[in-house]
This record gives C-alpha cells, sequence and structure tokens, in this order.
C-alpha cells in the first residue's frame, strides 16, 4: 500500500476541498449569468462538473480506497454525468421529441 492509499483524517484537505467545490458553484453560476447563451457555456459547466464530481470522489469518497468494482463505478459516474448533462442541454428538444412515447 503506497502512503497516499492510506485513510486521510486530515481536516485541512477536506475544508480547502470543501472551498474549492463552492468557488467551482460560483464560478459556474457566474459564467451563466456573464455570458448568456454562448454556445461554448454548456462544454464548460460540464467540465466544471466534472471536476467537481472529481473531487468529492478523491476526497471525499475516497475512491481510490474502494474495491475495484466500486472504484471504476465512480469514476464511470463520474465521467460520464457530465457528458449525459452536456448532450442533454444541446440536444435536450430533439431528445425529448424521440423519446416521447
Amino acid at each position: 500500500m503506497q502512503p497516499e492509499d492510506k485513510l486521510n483524517t486530515a481536516l485541512a484537505p477536506l475544508v480547502m476541498t470543501w472551498g474549492g467545490l463552492v468557488l467551482l458553484s460560483l464560478l459556474s453560476v457566474g459564467l451563466g449569468e456573464w455570458v448568456g447563451n454562448a454556445p461554448w457555456l454548456p462544454a464548460m459547466v460540464g467540465a466544471i462538473i466534472w471536476l467537481k464530481g472529481w473531487l468529492v470522489a478523491r476526497y471525499f469518497l475516497e475512491a481510490r480506497l474502494c474495491r475495484t468494482l466500486i472504484r471504476r463505478m465512480i469514476w464511470t459516474f463520474v465521467a460520464f454525468a457530465p457528458i449525459a448533462l452536456v448532450i442533454t442541454d444541446m440536444f435536450g428538444a430533439r431528445l425529448a421529441r424521440v423519446l416521447q412515447v
């Protein structure tokens, strides 16, 4: 086991991560207010969501310490949730028409 693979009980990294999550949330809201409907905004917000998911998985869930299956499920969710949000934003109306029963 590597030294960085041990359970971390220090509070400082969690407080710093929490502050980073708050700043990223404010950044995404600020981008929406400042640029309005820019074509690159969904991709930028998706990247911010990915970074927030990565921070939560790394520091709060400590995914690197989980069993392989659980770790892969966490990283898959972190990777694909922002992609799904961007696709839904870009093609939401079309997807709704196609998937309508």
